[in-house]
């Protein structure tokens, strides 16, 4: 995960809610040619939650094959099971997965000791050291800097995804772990978390807007006056995004993009049928500044 941007990529549904995959390769080479470096699959917005662990590894084995080798795909492995886990990772490592990144357990009350001989056990049956996933907002349970270190000393841990958005919490894990890769998991501190020293980005907003994300990226690699402007359209597409279901809007703004890769799966919802139109309008300037976007 040495590279700048990779997208949170969204698992494809039809409309019956069963798994689509043979939108996958369409959607790959989508990311791939607006700027994508590489994919983070069965995250947050790949709804992983909603997903049984067959239909999770079928959901990675194709993504590996549209990606054939073109940009590294790292998995979420993350479950309440421990078993269910272990089973992921074991999975991730046949199928010839980059990566794994190893959500904390939800629901019940997590110690550091208790993560932290998962993340073992984990890295064990993957084969090679993990990403930890931080989003404690989802989770209950927020992974300490110390431990993050402590992951990375023993090489359990290559690094972290930070979906916090707390940016002093970043910079610990910074000062204590110099050596882990850090990307920052959160569009809406996505040019601070580049400040502070991120490595690089999992964007949930680059699985519909990669060109737009990778614009941004490359305005703040670049040094680019033009960084607050991008920054500006980031934040209020974002924005936009909060005032409906989030993975509905952004799985129609796809669709008007023209990937249909169907709506959330229940128990998330669809947008609204009665405020399609209001979202499809308040998209439709963003849409035609970013067909001037150089690939």
């Amino acid at each position: 995960m040495s590279t700048h941007l990779f997208a949170a990529a969204l698992t494809p549904f039809g409309d019956d809610e069963a798994l689509a995959l043979r939108h996958v390769p369409r959607y790959v080479d989508f990311l791939l040619e607006r700027g994508v470096d590489g994919l983070l699959v069965l995250g947050t917005n790949g709804e992983f939650a909603s997903l049984a662990l067959d239909e999770r590894k079928a959901v990675l084995e194709a993504f590996l094959e549209g990606a054939d080798g073109r940009l590294p795909v790292v998995v979420n492995i993350g479950a309440t099971a421990v078993p269910d886990v272990l089973a992921l990772a074991q999975h991730a490592a046949r199928a010839g997965a980059d990566g794994a990144a190893l959500l904390p357990p939800y629901y019940f009350p997590l110690t550091d000791a208790g993560f932290t001989s998962l993340a073992e056990r984990a890295a064990e049956a993957f084969g090679e050291a993990l990403y930890l996933y931080n989003i404690p907002r989802y989770t209950g349970y927020a992974i300490p800097p110390e431990v993050v270190a402590a992951c990375v000393d023993r090489g359990l841990a290559r690094g972290l995804k930070d979906s916090s958005q707390d940016l002093a919490y970043f910079a610990e894990v910074r000062a204590r772990a110099p050596g882990a890769e850090l990307f920052v998991g959160s569009d809406t501190t996505l040019v601070e978390g580049l400040e502070a020293g991120a490595d690089g980005v999992v964007s949930g907003m680059a699985n519909t807007y990669p060109d737009l994300v990778a614009a941004l990226v490359r305005a703040f690699l670049n040094g680019s006056p033009e960084l607050p402007a991008w920054r500006a359209r980031l934040l209020s597409v974002r924005t936009l995004f909060g005032r409906y279901p989030y993975l509905a809007a952004t799985r129609h703004a796809l669709r008007l993009r023209g990937l249909p890769l169907g709506p959330p799966r229940r128990p998330l919802v669809p947008v609204p049928s009665d405020r399609r139109a209001e979202l499809t309008e308040a998209l439709a300037d963003l849409h035609r500044a970013l067909e001037e976007v150089p690939r």
